[in-house]
C-alpha cells in the first residue's frame, strides 16, 4: 500500500477547509470591541467630535459605524485569508501584504478629519483595528485553529 503525499497547497486546502467561521469569529468580535473602546475614549473621555469636514456637508462618525466597519473588515480579512489558503501555499504573506497596504491606504480617510484631535484618534483606531485583525488571524492561524 502507498501512501500519498499531499503537497503544500493540497494541506492548506485541507487546513482551510476544516476551518469554520466561528473560528475567527473572536477576531472580529475583538476588531468591533477596541473599536467601540477607542471611539468611547475619544468622544467620552476626551470629548473629541469625530466628524469627517471633506468634501461635502461635516459628518459625524458614530459609534455603530466604527463597530460596523472593524467588524465587516475582520470577516473581509478572514475570507480573503481563507480563499489564498486554498490556492497558495504562501498564503500569509500575500495575505499580510494586501492587509498591510489596505491599512495604509485606509489612513488616507483620517486626513478629512475636521480637527487635529479627530485626525489622530481615527487614525489611531485605523491602527489598532488593524493590529486586531492582523494579529488575530495570524494568532488562530499560528494555533492551528480548526
Amino acid at each position: 500500500m502507498s501512501q500519498q503525499v499531499q503537497t503544500p497547497v493540497q494541506q492548506g486546502e485541507v487546513r482551510a477547509a476544516q476551518r469554520r467561521w466561528r473560528d475567527d469569529a473572536p477576531v472580529a468580535v475583538a476588531a468591533g470591541g477596541v473599536a467601540a473602546a477607542g471611539w468611547l475614549v475619544a468622544t467620552q473621555v476626551a470629548g473629541i467630535a469625530l466628524r469627517l469636514d471633506s468634501g461635502g456637508p461635516s459628518r459625524e462618525v458614530g459609534l455603530a459605524s466604527v463597530v460596523v466597519t472593524a467588524v465587516v473588515v475582520a470577516v473581509v480579512g478572514a475570507a480573503l485569508m481563507r480563499v489564498l489558503e486554498r490556492h497558495t501555499e504562501r498564503a500569509w504573506a500575500v495575505w499580510v501584504a494586501v492587509a498591510g497596504s489596505v491599512l495604509v491606504v485606509s489612513l488616507t480617510g483620517p486626513l478629512g478629519a475636521a480637527t487635529l484631535g479627530a485626525g489622530v484618534c481615527l487614525a489611531l483606531l485605523h491602527l489598532t483595528v488593524g493590529a486586531v485583525v492582523i494579529g488575530g488571524l495570524w494568532r488562530s492561524r499560528r494555533r492551528g485553529v480548526a
